[in-house]
């Protein structure tokens, strides 16, 4: 369906507010962004899943979580979500997709899976950037709605 991103966003950071005891979110959403190929449910779930990730990976009194969405050179949009966390061990991150996988002794490890399937079932892709000890980035690139219409 046509979603917009800047809608989405909005309702997931009501959720989560401005801050949620020591970890501060922010978004920055370009508001000239075209809607995109997604379901604005599963978009949410989506989002929610990264945050509920980041929120758990920043531990220090004040760390940042973001969420950033602007337009690639070819008219997608790119939707991250960075935090300024613990990161992720290297020899973890080619796993990270794995259902049951987790870095954490808490939670389903589902999360990514279920991430990574939503998105790629829209036409997507997911990415993790990663570096212990000073966060990640989790990149989805979402085909525009416009770009698929015209095709």
């Amino acid at each position: 369906a046509k979603v917009s991103i800047i809608d989405v966003v909005n309702d997931v950071m009501a959720l989560y507010g401005s801050s949620a005891g020591h970890i501060r979110f922010d978004a920055d959403v370009d508001p000239a962004l075209l809607p995109v190929v997604a379901r604005s449910s599963e978009l949410k779930e989506v989002l929610v899943n990264l945050l509920e990730n980041a929120r758990m990976a920043s531990r220090i009194e004040g760390a940042l979580v973001s969420i950033v969405a602007s337009r690639d050179d070819d008219d997608r949009v790119v939707l991250q979500v960075i935090d300024d966390g613990v990161g992720i061990p290297e020899e973890a991150l080619p796993r990270i997709f794995e259902p049951q996988f987790s870095t954490r002794s808490t939670g389903t490890g589902l999360g990514l899976a279920i991430v990574q399937k939503l998105v790629r079932s829209w036409g997507g892709k997911v990415s993790v950037d990663s570096k212990v000890g000073e966060g990640t980035t989790v990149s989805l690139v979402l085909r525009s709605w416009e770009d698929v219409k015209s095709h």
